[in-house]
């Protein structure tokens, strides 16, 4: 008796994921008239900015839901949304990113000191452009390709860059904007991008005046080496083995005069680490 209830229950469940699955949502007209009519937008720029500069991926649910009113459970059946409401709504949110500004009482939420008034232009029209990319990539995900990501990337570091802004660019920003692992999550863990994302930021970094990568000094680990190893050359990735090296060499000789069994095992890792590293094999961009 059991059984039969049983399978007649898993039977009901199945058939109603299956209607459930099904389902197609229409945005209300009042979800769509609150983005119009949006004002004071600064804080849609900074949370789209801030999601777009962590190593989450490219995810604005939450940021819409709690920005504009959409009730969770709508937000929830984002990949249902009939196709006419995405495209309503994703308009509404590139005009309303159109016509976001960065009052003067609201500067401290992007700036640590006091912007020209050209610094203020240029950095608001990098955030619009991380915005409005960002929106691409929300919407039109499976058929935005690479570009949208790495207009993201580009205007994150040419942000960074200005005098003012916070963060403030300097190599532990930089260093964390183009570690492999959060350019595999911005990509939403789809390959190719990934990978065009690793072609932009090796150019960037081999063009730049920035050397943070190719220096010892400039990792934690051994660990997070591998997370670089993309942008960097044969030459450089030699240059930072020899250092790695070096290092162990120096520490062998004061192990030999006081033997530790830990930091033993701790530099045989690290140098059988270093030795296996090598540039990554990418396309060319």
């Amino acid at each position: 008796m059991e059984d039969t209830l049983l399978n007649e229950l898993r039977q009901l469940v199945a058939k109603l994921e299956r209607k459930d699955a099904a389902a197609v949502f229409t945005v209300p007209d009042a979800d769509i008239d609150a983005v119009k009519k949006a004002k004071s937008l600064e804080t849609l720029l900074h949370d789209i900015f801030m999601q777009a500069s962590g190593g989450g991926g490219i995810e604005l649910r939450s940021i819409l839901r709690r920005e504009f009113g959409v009730k969770g459970a709508l937000m929830d059946r984002f990949p249902q949304w009939a196709p006419h409401s995405k495209e309503q709504f994703e308009d509404a949110l590139h005009d309303a990113i159109d016509r976001s500004d960065i009052r003067a009482g609201n500067q401290g939420v992007f700036f640590a000191g006091t912007p020209s008034k050209k610094e203020a232009a240029d950095a608001l029209r990098l955030l619009k452009d991380i915005a409005h990319a960002a929106v691409v990539c929300q919407f039109r995900a499976e058929r935005s390709g690479s570009e949208p990501y790495v207009v993201i990337l580009d205007r994150l570091l040419q942000f960074y860059a200005l005098p003012n802004t916070y963060p403030e660019g300097n190599a532990v920003h930089y260093r964390n904007l183009i570690a492999a692992d959060r350019l595999h999550a911005m990509a939403g863990g789809r390959g190719p991008i990934a990978a065009a994302l690793k072609v932009w930021a090796r150019a960037w970094y081999q063009q730049s005046p920035h050397h943070f990568l190719e220096s010892r000094e400039g990792y934690v680990s051994h660990d997070v080496v591998r997370q670089y190893l993309y942008a960097l050359t044969e030459e450089q990735v030699d240059r930072l083995r020899g250092e790695y090296v070096r290092n162990i060499r120096e520490e062998l000789g004061l192990l030999k005069a006081k033997p530790d069994l830990h930091r033993a095992r701790q530099l045989l890792t690290t140098l059988e680490a270093a030795i296996g590293w090598e540039p990554e094999d990418l396309p060319e961009g």
